[in-house]
């Protein structure tokens, strides 16, 4: 009887400390994703929804925290409201490029390959809007670019499954909110002088599904 109870301690302990080794033999992931947005509110009747592309770092400071950082560019295109119906056609599209630096807490499950998780991101967008369409005044097509930079956060909420000793997938929902717009930009008319262009909205404000891949060493 003594031998089998000792038996199964070390088979307790030998999983503990192979499950520990798991995690933190390879502590660094790097990797790429894509996901879906979609503009509510104002910027909404402005923009629709379209893809966004990220560039992700992570690194394990234990089992259950991680810090990380992400570079991504979202791509919107033009909502109806810019069918105009008179002698102008517009040619809109909106970017969104941001750098993010974030935290994550991560929850044990019954599957040791299997992690959820929760995250909180800070970071600094920079808006583009850029605006081609054919004056009324000239045959000639005009370009217009309006930017504008802001910081903004984004809560998230996903799970990370290890398919293999250097794979992770992941997939995650986030909310990406951007606060403080004027209202208005200035920029430059055909004839180059400064006008105040209104933007229509004063946040922006963005529910996405994202699915990545991470390569862990």
């Amino acid at each position: 009887m003594k031998r089998i109870i000792l038996f199964f301690i070390g088979l307790v302990c030998l999983s503990y400390l192979a499950k520990a080794q798991f995690y933190e033999d390879k502590t660094w992931m790097l990797g790429a994703s894509v996901g879906y947005q979609h503009p509510t509110g104002d910027f909404g009747d402005y923009a629709k929804s379209g893809p966004v592309f990220r560039l992700n770092g992570l690194r394990m400071l234990s089992r259950k925290v991680a810090v990380g950082a992400e570079l991504g560019c979202s791509l919107f295109g033009q909502s109806d409201i810019w069918d105009v119906g008179y002698a102008s056609a517009y040619d809109v599209k909106y970017y969104l490029f941001s750098a993010q630096v974030k935290a994550s807490y991560f929850f044990d499950t019954w599957d040791r390959d299997f992690r959820p998780y929760i995250s909180g991101a800070l970071g600094y967008f920079q808006y583009r809007n850029v605006i081609e369409f054919m004056s009324v005044n000239s045959s000639d097509e005009t370009k217009n670019t309006l930017k504008e930079n802001k910081m903004g956060l984004t809560p998230i909420l996903g799970f990370l499954y290890h398919l293999s000793d250097n794979w992770t997938f992941d997939m995650n929902l986030r909310y990406t909110y951007i606060l403080d717009f004027s209202g208005y930009i200035t920029t430059q008319d055909e004839d180059g002088d400064d006008y105040e262009y209104y933007l229509g909205f004063d946040k922006i404000a963005l529910p996405e599904i994202s699915v990545g891949l991470y390569y862990r060493f």
